[in-house]
């Protein structure tokens, strides 16, 4: 889902509403936490971080009717060089491994958010836990079962940002998923923010870094076509609130908002207090947004939930 989310700071980082140095697309080879960062942002969006003309094939319809990529019209190619229709995954790696990467088995999978185009297996499933990163450059470069090959939209320099994002949640030097929320079958999207957060520091962190953007209350930006506040859009999808907040948004000048020099100890903390204060209803309220509020009871922010 494609959102303006927050802007949150820790210490070291640059007032909410000023972009960072770094624009889309680019990596700067000589920061790692800059080239990390924009490889999540490609995770997320890569047609809208890189300087390409690629509109997506429609799934609801029978023929290819996008735009760009090696066809001309919004697809890419399987690992056999045909063409590979769109089911829904809009070719966003976010879709095809699941924000958690761990495919079917995660939050995208039959169990959970049921998404038809969900992977059998990603990064952070069992069964790839012993590949390298030369084994992930490879099979994003070339495709794999229902992986697109990326080579024909993508350069080498921009599949290896995006393989070392995703081995660095795997290995540990970025949150985890497992620190952040649980998977849950009863949770409308499958997820349960974990304990441990502190909403007291989540509200001083917005007041310091993100009112002067979303307001003070949450709501002078509305996204998705008017459908969300900021609040709700935590509390809807706190696992995407998470990622952006650590990568940026893509296309954006929006770009990693956690000072670099962080423990991932400190990052996890940093984004479940952010989470926990979201949660709060009444401060970060619905104001003119479309979308239904949060009932009494919601699982997905647990404790949290005001």
């Amino acid at each position: 889902m494609k959102a303006i989310f927050l802007i949150i700071a820790v210490g070291l980082m640059q007032a909410a509403c000023d972009p960072l140095s770094d624009k889309p697309g680019e990596i700067h080879s000589d920061e790692k936490t800059g080239h990390i960062a924009y490889g999540g942002r490609l995770f997320d969006m890569w047609y809208d971080e890189v300087e390409i003309d690629f509109v997506p094939d429609d799934p609801e319809t029978p023929l290819a009717d996008g735009r760009g990529g090696p066809n001309g019209d919004g697809t890419l190619n399987d690992s056999a060089g045909l063409p590979l229709l769109n089911n829904g995954h809009s070719y966003r790696f976010k879709n095809l491994f699941g924000w958690d990467m761990r495919g079917d088995a995660g939050i995208y999978g039959h169990e959970y958010q049921a998404k038809d185009f969900i992977l059998p297996d990603g990064p952070l499933s069992p069964q790839d836990a012993g590949m390298t990163r030369d084994e992930w450059v490879q099979r994003i470069t070339a495709g794999k079962g229902g992986l697109p090959a990326y080579s024909d939209v993508l350069n080498p320099s921009q599949i290896e940002a995006l393989v070392d994002y995703m081995l660095a949640v795997r290995d540990g030097s970025l949150p985890h998923p497992d620190s952040l929320y649980a998977l849950s079958v009863d949770s409308p999207k499958g997820f349960v923010l974990m304990p441990g957060g502190d909403p007291a520091l989540g509200h001083k962190f917005y007041e310091a870094q993100c009112a002067e953007c979303h307001g003070d209350d949450a709501t002078k930006i509305i996204f998705d076509n008017g459908e969300q506040t900021l609040g709700m859009h935590a509390r809807y999808y706190g696992y995407a609130i998470a990622m952006i907040t650590l990568v940026g948004e893509p296309g954006s000048d929006m770009g990693p908002q956690l000072a670099p020099d962080l423990s991932v100890e400190e990052q996890t903390t940093t984004l479940l207090n952010l989470l926990a204060a979201l949660c709060d209803r009444t401060r970060y309220p619905r104001g003119n947004a479309t979308d239904p509020e949060l009932p009494d009871g919601d699982p997905r922010c647990g404790a949290y939930l005001r």
